[in-house]
């Protein structure tokens, strides 16, 4: 909908134009009227109309002032100046303004409907690339998120390869000299949880000086990831000095804002990314060492010769389990965590609640990596009724099993029907513009999922199989000589002929009409 505005000193010919404009055209609204530049100014503001046909010759302030004045606080509103003096100089003084469309009186209707229609389209046009604009940042940051939760995901896990750390930084605009790590803990029954990981998450970005990658984490412990380019890691000194501002402005603005001091463990940190994982353990250490009666409620790791029994031997076990898991292996994984558990009970560290807490810790990262990678598992609830070191291992040896036999019947049931599912979608939407997180959408996967299940089942990237699809389509066409090859190009879902041919030849080693000619030599 079109919203206009009239402005013009004489009372007749608002009427006329208002009239003419209701009857001949569709998609417009008359908002307001103003006999003078003055009211024209206020009501502008009031309605901000998208267009105001304006009188240039009005007692007090004129049609030329009035626009000046609006498009300084209203710089989107769109003029068409109106005027029965066909001078130069009142042409050039709109024209200095940005007004394109100048009409004299008396006007023609033709005259004054096409000036407005050619509005019309442009506010249309701007509208649509907003638009268009506007969901190209949501799926983007969508995108974002999700890049950012799996890479957070991945440091969690010791999964980051060194090959990727480059794209990955290309991708989400990080550069780094080192990383670290903290965990806020927060009692998810005294706060809203989503207000505040959405404040959280502001209040970082808004006041961390460092990159940073919130873990897709619900429970009461939340992982959080920075990458600085501020210092070397070197000097641990040096580092509190520099961290200890923010975590203290984070609890006093938390305090401010939900009524509680969450409690924060912080890592040191390492040039590795592959040690961050270890930051990681050193927060959950410092986390759990801070008392609820403290007054001060964040803590830098500082025992640390039982983070490097924990890093060095437990979480090397924990990584091998946690790859057993997510390949639905149940037998390798039972294996695996037998040893894992004699590792908790054999540390001198570790009394039975530690014991516990870190088997808590363990199962909350393993179902948020399986969900995160698009495998429905229930949200862990961590267990505390425990009495002894064999019941300790019977209940965690019982939910480590039905967690992998789930992994396992959706791996051979669901995930190969999901792929199947996939392939039939991309092959009867070819022609639309599909893209990877459309289809796995569709399916009900998450898109690196059903990335990796073409990578695992069929050898070939997405891409590379909705290629594959519209050649064979476009070989097809091709046999019907009373198609172009520019429509056998959009048929098949390309929009750029140039492109398509290019990528035709790279993949069937003939142009399409090479390919054509062979198909029809005469």
């Amino acid at each position: 909908m079109l919203r206009i505005m009239v402005v013009d000193d004489e009372r007749i010919e608002r009427e006329a134009l208002k009239m003419m404009i209701s009857r001949e055209m569709e998609g417009v609204e008359i908002v307001a009227e103003a006999r003078n530049g003055r009211q024209a100014i206020e009501r502008a503001k009031a309605q901000h109309p998208d267009l105001i046909l304006m009188d240039i010759k009005m007692p007090g302030i004129d049609g030329v002032e009035a626009v000046k004045q609006i498009k300084r606080d209203l710089p989107d509103i769109r003029f068409i100046m109106v005027s029965a003096f066909d001078t130069f100089e009142y042409a050039k003084k709109v024209m200095q303004q940005g007004v394109k469309e100048y009409l004299l009186k008396p006007s023609k209707k033709e005259e004054v409907i096409e000036a407005i229609r050619r509005v019309q389209m442009e506010v249309e046009q701007q509208r649509k690339e907003l638009e268009d604009k506007q969901q190209l940042e949501r799926k983007f940051n969508k995108a974002l998120d999700f890049m950012q939760s799996e890479w957070a995901v991945s440091l969690l896990v010791d999964h980051v390869q060194e090959l990727d750390l480059n794209e990955w930084g290309e991708l989400l605009d990080i550069n780094f000299k080192c990383g670290y790590a903290l965990v806020v803990k927060v009692n998810v029954r005294e706060v809203d949880r989503r207000a505040w990981l959405e404040w959280l998450k502001d209040h970082v970005n808004l006041h961390s000086p460092d990159s940073t990658l919130l873990s897709p984490n619900h429970e009461e412990k939340l992982p959080l990831f920075f990458l600085t380019d501020q210092i070397d890691g070197e000097d641990k000194n040096e580092f509190k000095a520099y961290i200890l501002p923010f975590i203290r402005n984070l609890i006093h603005q938390c305090e401010q804002s939900f009524h509680f001091k969450p409690h924060v463990g912080i890592g040191f940190p390492y040039r590795s990314v592959h040690q961050l994982s270890r930051s990681y353990y050193e927060a959950l250490h410092a986390l759990e060492s801070i008392r609820s009666d403290q007054i001060v409620t964040y803590t830098f790791s500082s025992d640390e010769s039982i983070v490097e029994n924990e890093t060095a031997v437990t979480f090397q076990k924990e990584k091998e389990l946690l790859e057993t898991i997510k390949n639905g292996d149940v037998r390798s994984a039972l294996q695996k965590f037998e040893f894992y558990l004699d590792e908790l009970s054999s540390d001198t560290s570790m009394d039975l609640n530690r014991s516990l807490s870190s088997l808590n810790e363990f199962f909350i990262i393993a179902t948020r990596m399986i969900n995160d990678l698009g495998i429905p598992v229930d949200r862990f609830i961590p267990y505390n009724q425990i009495s002894s070191y064999q019941e300790l291992g019977e209940e965690s040896t019982r939910i480590l099993r039905k967690i992998v036999e789930k992994v396992q019947t959706w791996r051979m049931v669901q995930a190969k029907g999901k792929l199947e599912c996939a392939k039939e979608y991309i092959e009867e939407h070819f022609s639309d513009p599909l893209t990877l997180e459309m289809v796995a959408s569709h399916v009900e996967l998450s898109p690196y999922y059903l990335s990796k299940l073409f990578k695992e089942k069929k050898g070939i990237t997405f891409i590379d199989f909705l290629t594959h699809v519209r050649i064979e389509k476009a070989k097809a066409y091709m046999l019907d000589t009373e198609i172009s090859i520019k429509e056998v190009c959009f048929k098949v879902g390309y929009k750029d002929p140039n492109y398509f041919s290019r990528v035709f030849k790279k993949n069937v080693g003939q142009s399409p009409k090479q390919y054509r000619a062979v198909l029809h030599p005469f």
